[in-house]
């Protein structure tokens, strides 16, 4: 399910709030039903990103209706109250309009990619997907046991259920703590009642961005909207707010499974994207282990032998944050490989970068991050993630340059402060070997 949400707006001939954000033709303007659009004119081809991002996700969630938001996306284009969902599927396939849900912890998005000459046609089904949809009976009993099936499968994936064991520690006592997937339980508990109540609740203009990119004139656009969206209005979203403190120390967790090899994920708690510190934590994530020139790679795979595989990343939140390790490896050498790992984590501060490794994760990361913007289609969704997020969509342009700003004793610093008391969680098969 990838990418679901769109807003409305009542258009009016005189538009306030228009404001230049950043290099190029970028614009932003929160229209009058509270709906915030980001315009980003690029003349490279003819394809046009959309894409509509709604705050909201599992961390919005009670925690015995985990879940509801994800049954909700997947639910969005199976039938709204003008088409069915074989006449918008047909629609779409016939003119090669790509069209997707998605939903994680923060957010719940409709996308998609088409021509210029589509945009309206992608415009006119966004607009009755997101804000008219059916929710048939008999879809909802087939998406939730989809949905379940599809969690049953992830016990098979050592990566799936190490991370979803793994967020249980790290943010103990937390919404994040919860996979937005839900449960086969918490599925079970959600009511068709409780769909309609959720949609009605954060679906709203007011509580969604949308984000397009591609060669359309900002007055094209407008009125496209205006005859799409103009007559939605918005009741206002009541979006709940945190306010707990996650308490920080050392967790583990041992899982046994009938595997051949073993698996251990490492989780450091860290901080959002709008935090001081983040430029710095994230080029530490690189240095350890991005990249087949990361530490983690070259000690534990390169000179020990212990891993298959072994990388590291950095688990982006709007309230919080992770540095994630994981390693695959042989049974019988599961306490040298968990140690190994720990020791190259917890030893960062003492034993800094060089100068050319602090250069490899800077350009690893920014090089990464543009190119990921080469499709009108991530053109679309950053800005209004970061938007989302409370950076600002102009977030997308400052980004490389605060990675770029990092320097050795900046990672030297955060080292110090966040690789402390990780959660740990170990996949084992039933009967291990003897390790070594």
């Amino acid at each position: 399910m990838k990418g679901k949400t769109i807003r409305y707006f009542i258009f009016s001939l005189i538009l306030s709030g228009f404001a230049l954000i950043g290099r190029g033709e970028t614009y932003m303007e929160v229209l009058e039903n509270g709906m915030t659009l980001i315009h980003q004119r690029t003349r490279a081809n003819q394809i046009v990103g959309v894409v509509c991002m709604a705050r909201t996700g599992s961390a919005y969630e009670s925690y015995d209706k985990n879940g509801l938001t994800n049954l909700v996306q997947s639910l969005l284009m199976k039938g709204t109250k003008r088409y069915t969902a074989p006449r918008i599927a047909l629609a779409l396939e016939s003119q090669g309009i790509s069209m997707d849900t998605d939903s994680s912890e923060d957010y719940a998005s409709l996308s998609a990619l088409a021509t210029l000459d589509q945009l309206d046609m992608v415009l006119e089904f966004m607009s009755e997907i997101l804000f008219h949809p059916s929710f048939p009976p008999d879809e909802i009993e087939k998406e939730r046991k989809n949905i379940i099936a599809q969690i049953n499968l992830q016990e098979d994936s050592k990566f799936e259920l190490g991370f979803k064991n793994l967020r249980q520690l790290v943010f103990e006592g937390d919404p994040y703590s919860a996979s937005p997937e839900g449960t086969p339980e918490t599925l079970r508990n959600i009511a068709p009642s409780d769909i309609a109540d959720f949609h009605r609740r954060y679906y709203q203009p007011s509580n969604m961005i949308l984000s397009i990119a591609g060669d359309v004139p900002i007055g094209k656009l407008k009125k496209s909207l205006h005859r799409y969206f103009g007559k939605i209005k918005s009741a206002g979203a009541q979006i709940p707010s945190y306010h707990k403190t996650i308490r920080v120390s050392s967790k583990n967790r041992e899982i046994r499974k009938p595997l051949e090899q073993g698996f251990i994920m490492f989780g450091y708690l860290g901080i959002p994207m709008s935090h001081k510190d983040y430029p710095a934590l994230r080029v530490a994530c690189a240095i350890l282990g991005e990249g087949m020139a990361s530490r983690l790679f070259a000690r534990l795979r390169d000179e020990q032998g212990l891993a298959y595989v072994v990388q590291s990343l950095y688990f982006n939140l709007q309230r919080h944050g992770a540095v994630i390790g994981y390693i695959g490896a042989r049974p019988e050498t599961l306490s040298e490989s968990k140690s190994g790992m720990r020791k190259i984590f917890e030893e960062l501060a003492d034993h800094p970068p060089s100068p050319e490794e602090l250069d490899r994760a800077k350009n690893y990361i920014t090089g990464k991050f543009l190119v990921a913007h080469q499709t009108n289609l991530k053109k679309a969704f950053y800005p209004a993630w970061f938007e989302l997020y409370g950076l600002g969509a102009g977030f997308d342009e400052k980004y490389p340059d605060l990675i770029r700003s990092v320097t050795i004793k900046d990672v030297r610093r955060v080292a110090r402060k966040y690789f402390t008391n990780p959660g740990i969680v170990t996949l084992m098969p039933q009967n291990p070997p003897k390790e070594k």
